[in-house]
C-alpha cells in the first residue's frame, strides 16, 4: 500500500493535508499496487483519491490539477511496494565488493525495472517474468537501461549464475518489437567477455537500433573487499588499448550504416589506456554519461565553450586553492588548468586521490571517500583558502560521501573551507577563481557555501 513519507512543501499533496503515513487507497477508484501505477493514474487533470490517514479515517478527495502536476509526496519505499531484489550471483558483482559496515542502501542489490523506468538503474531483465516484460511493453515503459553483459546464452548463465540469463536477446527482441527503447551496458571482464565474445555481443544487439539505441563497454570495477569471490582481474593498459581499437572498428563500420556509432567506450578505457577520447559526433547525443561514457569529452567541450567567458582575475586580492579530483581524472583537470596559470594572485593545486577505502583499482571521482581526503590531504592544505570538491563525490542532494562523512566533518578535521562545485569545467574554473556564486544554485552548494564562505560574507557574481 503506498504510505507516505514526507510532504513537499508548497505541493498539491500540502495542499491537501496530506501527513506522513497517510495511505493512499485508490486513485480514482483504481487500486494501486506500485509506482507505475501512481505515476500513470496521476497523469490526469480530474483526479480522486482515496486516502486512509493515520488515525484510521477515510478521506474522499477530489481535486483539480494540471496533467503534469504530481502529488508531491515522497513513499516509504521508491516503488511504493518492496524494491524487486535481485537474485543473480553475477561474477564481477559490486556489491558484493562493499564493506559489510556501510550504510545499507548501498548494500542493497536490486533488479527492478521500475527504478530502471523512473531512476536509469540498469537490470539485467533476469528477475521479471513474462508477465512483467508484457507489462513494460503495454505500458510503454521506456527507455530502459538493460546490462547485457553478453548475448552468449551459455555464457550469460556462467556470468549472472542465473538460468535465465540465456533469455536476453529474446527478452530484447520482444521489447524492441514493441518500441520500447533500450540503453545497453556491457561490464567486461578480461577473459570473459572480451575479445571474439565483445564482437559477438555487439554484432547480436546492433540489428535492433534503433529500438536499442546505445551500447556502452564499462570496466569491471574491482575492490579490495573482494574476498570469497570468483578470480577477477582488471583491464591492463594494453587490454584497454586492444578494446579501444575494436570498438573503433565497430564504429567506424556502423556510422555509415546506422547514422550512430551506436558502441561507446567508458572513459575510463581511454584513461587507462592514455589515449585521447573521440569527437563529440560518436557519443549518440550522450545518452549514457551517467554510465561514465563521455564525461570527459562533454567537459572539453564545455571548456572550449566557456573560454571567453572565465574571468582573467580572481575573486578578492588573492586566491590559492587546493583542488580534489580522482586518479583517472587529473590528467584532465591538470591540463584544463592550464589556462589560468596566468592569473596573477592565483595559486592552485591539483590532488589526486588516491582511493584506499576501495582499493587502488578504483579510480573515479563518485567513489571517493571523505576519510580518504582527509588522510591524504591533511599535510597537503596549510595556508589554502578553500579546497575545491565536484559534487559528484556526494550523495544527491545531500552533503554526505559514501563513508558517511559529512562535508563540514571533512572542513573540520582539514581545519580548511570546504567548497562543492558542479563536476563540469564551468563549475572547476569559476571554482579555483572564486567565483562560485556564479554557478547553477542548487540546494547543497548554497548550503555549503553558507557554511565555509569568506569571513566577510561576501561572495562576487559574474554572469554565467
Amino acid at each position: 500500500m503506498p504510505r507516505i513519507k514526507s510532504v513537499r512543501t508548497g505541493s498539491l499533496a500540502e495542499e491537501l493535508e496530506l501527513s506522513p503515513g497517510d495511505e493512499i487507497l485508490k486513485i480514482n477508484g483504481q487500486a494501486i499496487k506500485d509506482i507505475v501505477d501512481v505515476q500513470f493514474a496521476v497523469a490526469v487533470e480530474d483526479m480522486e483519491l482515496e486516502v486512509k490517514k493515520q488515525d484510521g479515517e477515510v478521506w474522499i478527495l477530489e481535486v483539480e490539477k494540471s496533467y503534469d502536476e504530481d502529488l508531491g509526496v515522497e513513499w516509504e519505499n521508491p516503488t511504493v511496494d518492496k524494491v524487486r531484489l535481485c537474485h543473480n550471483k553475477c561474477v564481477f558483482c559490486f556489491v558484493d565488493q562493499i564493506p559489510t559496515n556501510m550504510r545499507q542502501t548501498l548494500n542493497i542489490r536490486d533488479d527492478d525495472y521500475r527504478l530502471s523506468f523512473l531512476h536509469g538503474n540498469f537490470v539485467t531483465l533476469t528477475n521479471v517474468s513474462d508477465e512483467e516484460i508484457k507489462r513494460i511493453a503495454d505500458l510503454k515503459m521506456s527507455p530502459l537501461n538493460v546490462s547485457v553483459h553478453t548475448t552468449n546464452p551459455h555464457l550469460r548463465v556462467r556470468m549472472l549464475v542465473n538460468k535465465r540469463s540465456g533469455e536476453i536477446l529474446r527478452q530484447i527482441a520482444y521489447l524492441a518489437e514493441r518500441g520500447i527503447e533500450m540503453n545497453t551496458q556491457i561490464v567486461l571482464c578480461p577473459g570473459w567477455n572480451d575479445g571474439e565474445e565483445l564482437d559477438r555481443t555487439i554484432r547480436d544487439l546492433y540489428p535492433f537500433y534503433p529500438a536499442v539505441r546505445t551500447l556502452s563497454v564499462v570496466p569491471v570495477g574491482l575492490t579490495k573487499h573482494r574476498r570469497g569471490l570468483m578470480s577477477m582481474r582488471p583491464n591492463t593498459p594494453e587490454e584497454a588499448r586492444r578494446v579501444v581499437e575494436q570498438v573503433n572498428r565497430w564504429q567506424e563500420k556502423l556510422y555509415p550504416e546506422l547514422g550512430a556509432a551506436f558502441v561507446h567506450i567508458a572513459d575510463e578505457f581511454y584513461v587507462l589506456a592514455d589515449m585521447d577520447v573521440p569527437d563529440a559526433k560518436y557519443y549518440d547525443d550522450f545518452a549514457q554519461t551517467e554510465n561514465g561514457v563521455g564525461v570527459i569529452r562533454t567537459f572539453l567541450d564545455e571548456l572550449t565553450e566557456i573560454e571567453k567567458r572565465v574571468p582573467s582575475k580572481v575573486y578578492g586580492n588573492s586566491r590559492k586553492v587546493a583542488v580534489v579530483t580522482s586518479v583517472s581524472a587529473q590528467k584532465v583537470i591538470r591540463n584544463s588548468l592550464m589556462q589560468l596559470e596566468r592569473v596573477p594572485n592565483l595559486e592552485y593545486d591539483v590532488i589526486a586521490v588516491a582511493n584506499n577505502f576501495y582499493g587502488h583499482h578504483v579510480t573515479v571521482a563518485g567513489l571517493i571517500t571523505g576519510q580518504d581526503i582527509v588522510h591524504q590531504l591533511k599535510d597537503k592544505v596549510q595556508g589554502v583558502d578553500t579546497v575545491l570538491i565536484p559534487d559528484i563525490m556526494l550523495k544527491d542532494d545531500e552533503d554526505l560521501f559514501l563513508d558517511d562523512y559529512t562535508v563540514q566533518q571533512v572542513h573540520r578535521e582539514l581545519g580548511v573551507s570546504v567548497t562543492v562545485v558542479p563536476a563540469t569545467a564551468t563549475g572547476l574554473m569559476f571554482g579555483v577563481l572564486g567565483y562560485t556564486q556564479s554557478l547553477p544554485p542548487r540546494r547543497r552548494y548554497e548550503a555549503t557555501l553558507r557554511d565555509v564562505e569568506n569571513p566577510a560574507g561576501r561572495r562576487d557574481k559574474v554572469p554565467v
